[in-house]
């Protein structure tokens, strides 16, 4: 793996930080208490969680505070990827995404709520010259119209400014690269045609009908999500929610160089860990450094190996193991545009 300067890389990754860290992009007053409605829509959430049978776990990410219609206080985006049920994976998310609420504050004191439906990820846009943030909506391609075709995705851009929010109309999503069904070689082999005659074969005994094969389940959708997020005098970086002791991942470029960042619920005892990601063509191996001076971060270089690729690639949720354990499984779900848009000023792919 490429190596880098430790001091220098602390000073640079603390402008990165409060991303990484899935704090808000938009500051909002301090001090600010959560709406009550939001505590009672959370509190719901986990009954449900329990009802089914599972066990809720509130995660980095779920909520974020920011000043979004710019009245000066505090308003909120709930995201239901950021509440883990455990044991029952799928209980508020789908093959479509997972539901983003907004929750903007009114003269009284209390809070409108308004559901974005359900987005495979958003992020927060803070453009030169704007007096106020904007929200982009990443929604899978059943939810884009009847034009669509297939599960290609799209944006909407919804901004804040009025008693009723507004969005822009509908923006293709980048097109992303579906894998080829069959190799260059085997695809001319089907289509060659036969230069020999068939041999009339002797006849066989019919064969018993072979059992009943049981049908394959599909992968269960994991509540968490990664979304792209801009971080004011630096670039982009890519945040997903991780699984066990990892807290949070986060891909991003700094000093032309691609680098993943792993925030841990508890630091282990050791300055490095060993890292392996089982995706599907096979387990990559990484070494994560412990950053004293960067808020305790563990980093990886991505400069070399195929970590970056496959991160960016089409598996929707991978095994991990940090230190020789078990952390479960790592959702991938938005990887893909999150992990090459943030990487794609330091040229990784």
């Amino acid at each position: 793996m490429t190596s880098y300067r430790p001091g220098h890389f602390a000073r640079a990754l603390h402008r990165l930080l409060p991303a990484i860290a899935a704090a808000a992009i938009v500051p909002a007053p301090a001090g600010a208490e959560l709406p009550a409605e939001l505590v009672e829509t959370t509190d719901q959430a986990m009954v449900a969680c329990q009802d089914l049978g599972g066990e809720p776990r509130i995660l980095d990410g779920y909520e974020r505070m920011l000043d979004l219609n710019g009245d000066g206080q505090a308003d909120f985006i709930t995201d239901l990827a950021g509440i883990e049920c455990i044991g029952a994976w799928s209980a508020f998310c789908g093959s479509g995404g997972c539901p983003v609420t907004t929750w903007l504050s009114e003269a009284d004191g209390r809070h409108s709520r308004f559901d974005l439906g359900y987005l495979e990820g958003y992020e927060i846009l803070e453009e030169p010259g704007a007096s106020l943030p904007r929200l982009r909506a990443f929604y899978h391609g059943t939810l884009c119209g009847e034009d669509r075709i297939g599960a290609e995705g799209c944006s909407r851009t919804w901004s804040f400014a009025g008693d009723v929010p507004e969005t822009s109309p509908i923006e293709t999503a980048e097109a992303e690269t579906a894998p080829e069904a069959h190799p260059p070689e085997a695809a001319a082999t089907e289509t060659q045609p036969a230069t020999q005659p068939e041999t009339q074969a002797e006849p066989q005994p019919e064969a018993a009908p072979a059992p009943e094969a049981e049908p394959a389940r599909p992968p269960e959708d994991l509540p968490e999500g990664w979304t792209l997020r801009e971080v004011p005098g630096s670039t982009p970086l890519a945040h997903g929610s991780g699984a066990g002791n990892i807290a949070s991942l986060a891909a991003f470029c700094l000093g032309g160089q691609p680098f993943l960042a792993l925030t841990l619920h508890e630091r282990p005892a050791g300055e490095t860990l060993p890292l392996e990601l089982a995706f599907s063509q096979g387990t990559v191996s990484a070494t994560a450094t412990f950053e004293s001076t960067a808020g305790g971060a563990y980093v990886v270089a991505l400069a070399e190996g195929p970590l970056a690729a496959r991160l960016a690639g089409r598996d929707r949720s991978v095994a991990a193991r940090l230190g020789g354990s078990d952390e479960g499984i790592v959702s991938l779900k938005g990887s893909t545009r999150a992990v090459r848009a943030a990487l794609a000023s330091c040229h990784a792919f």
